[in-house]
C-alpha cells in the first residue's frame, strides 16, 4: 500500500466540501428518520471531518494489517478501513495499557475483527458469540449470498488460529447467549456486529451494555447501514434508543460508520416507596 503524498490543501477542501454535502443530503436525514438524539448527530458531524486524520495517523499500522490479512483466508475486507478508527480508539481509552481485557464480540463472521482485536491487544482474551450461519442480507436471492455458509466457521478457526488460546467460542444467538451468562459488568470490550435487524440490535445493544464495566467501550458497526426500506428496521434506530436511554450513563466517543460509546456509570435508580 502506498501512501499518496500528492494530497494538497485543494483537495482536502474538496473532501471537506463533499463530506458536507453528502452529510446534509443523506446522513443527516438518515439519522432524524432513526430517532438520533442530538449529541449523536453532532458527533457524526464532526467526525466525519476528524477521520482522514486519523487514517493519516494510523496509515501505516492499517498498511501492516492488510498485509497479513493477505496471508489468509477472508472472503471480504469490510472490517479494514475501521482499523485506523479503531487503533485511535484503543489509544484514547487506555485499553492498550490496561493488564487485562475481557472482551467480547457478538457476530464474528470469518474473524477479521477478532484477529485485529487479539493483535493489538495481546492481554485480551476475547468471546466470540455467532451462529456462523449469516443473517438475513447472506439469504437474500436478489442481493446474493456473501459468502458460502458451510465454511465460514471453518475460515474463522483457521483465520484465528494462532489465537485459538484466548478466544472462547459460543456457537449459537445472542439472546441464548446473555441468557445463559447474566454476569453484569464483566467485560471491558464488546463489539456488537450480529444481526442488522433493529429488534435484534436493541436486545444485543441494552444486553451488552448491562455486561460492560463502567469504563468500558461498546462498538456498534454499520450505524448507517440501510438495507431494509423502513429506516427504522435498520441498526441505526436500536443505538440511538440506547444513547437516549442511557444517556446519564455512556459516552459518544465516535459516529461515523460506527458509533464508539463509553460507559460512564451503571444508571441505576433507587426504587420509589
Amino acid at each position: 500500500m502506498k501512501r499518496n503524498t500528492a494530497r494538497g490543501p485543494f483537495h482536502r477542501l474538496h473532501k471537506r466540501i463533499w463530506n458536507l454535502s453528502r452529510f446534509l443530503r443523506k446522513t443527516l436525514w438518515f439519522m432524524l428518520r432513526t430517532g438520533a438524539p442530538w449529541p449523536l448527530v453532532a458527533r457524526n458531524f464532526v467526525d466525519g471531518f476528524a477521520r482522514e486524520a486519523i487514517e493519516r495517523e494510523h496509515f501505516d499500522a492499517k498498511a501492516a494489517f492488510v498485509a497479513e490479512i493477505e496471508t489468509l483466508d477472508f472472503s471480504g475486507r469490510w472490517f479494514v478501513d475501521h482499523v485506523p478508527m479503531w487503533l485511535s480508539v484503543v489509544r484514547d481509552t487506555g485499553l492498550d495499557r490496561r493488564e487485562r481485557v475481557e472482551a467480547l464480540e457478538i457476530g464474528s463472521w470469518e474473524g477479521m475483527s477478532s484477529l485485529f482485536l487479539l493483535d493489538t491487544l495481546p492481554q485480551a482474551r476475547l468471546t466470540c458469540v455467532d451462529t456462523w450461519g449469516g443473517g438475513d442480507e447472506h439469504h437474500d436471492a436478489e442481493h446474493g449470498v456473501v459468502a458460502e455458509m458451510s465454511r465460514v466457521e471453518a475460515r474463522f478457526d483457521a483465520n484465528n488460529a494462532a489465537h485459538a488460546g484466548r478466544i472462547v467460542k459460543f456457537k449459537g444467538y445472542s439472546r441464548d447467549y446473555f441468557v445463559a451468562h447474566r454476569d453484569r459488568e464483566r467485560f471491558d470490550f464488546i463489539y456488537v456486529d450480529g444481526s442488522h435487524f433493529a429488534d435484534d440490535v436493541v436486545h444485543d445493544a441494552f444486553d451488552a451494555f448491562a455486561a460492560l464495566k463502567v469504563g468500558g467501550v461498546m462498538i456498534f458497526d454499520d450505524y448507517l447501514w440501510r438495507y431494509y426500506s423502513d429506516p427504522l428496521d435498520n441498526p441505526a434506530s436500536a443505538v440511538a434508543a440506547l444513547v437516549r436511554i442511557k444517556a446519564g450513563s455512556c459516552r459518544i466517543l465516535r459516529a461515523y460508520q460506527q458509533v464508539v460509546l463509553v460507559k460512564t456509570g451503571t444508571g441505576h435508580s433507587e426504587p420509589r416507596g
